[in-house]
């Protein structure tokens, strides 16, 4: 078992990282206070702390959904926390009923190569874009 003053030693926040139990897929980040902590593993439902209002939430707690605690792992460090829950519900309803946090896809690779055309904030990465200096190199090759 895990002693939880290493968890909680010298921090008063720890991000935590979110996943489906069913389908193994990461549903949200957010930010866990010794007080989130101890009402999830008290109700067995997920609280969030949030850094914007400074306020311990319950999750769903206006719009009904429901993540039911299934396990909680510390990283070998203490320093975040991996959650598995039951998600019931969708976790963004006024997205459109979301089953997860990350809608938004900046980068994906195909087994035909990278996309041709993504931005990066004001750069814009495409066909002309030098992949041989060499902070860009990996192990990956890419086909024409």
């Amino acid at each position: 078992m895990v002693d939880l003053t290493k968890l909680w030693k010298m921090r008063d926040i720890l991000p935590v990282i979110v996943v489906d139990s069913l389908t193994g897929k990461v549903i949200k980040h957010g930010y866990m206070n010794k007080e989130a902590f101890a009402y999830t593993l008290k109700s067995h439902r997920m609280w969030y702390y949030n850094l914007e209002t400074k306020e311990v939430e319950k999750f769903g707690e206006e719009t009904g959904e429901v993540q039911k605690l299934v396990s909680i792992k510390a990283d070998n460090s203490y320093e975040s926390l991996l959650i598995y829950v039951e998600q019931i519900g969708f976790v963004l309803r006024k997205e459109k009923g979301y089953k997860t946090c990350y809608i938004h896809e900046i980068y994906s690779r195909t087994r035909r190569g990278v996309s041709k055309h993504r931005k990066f904030g004001k750069v814009e990465v495409d066909d002309n874009f030098d992949y041989s200096k060499e902070d860009y190199e990996d192990d990956y090759e890419y086909e024409e």
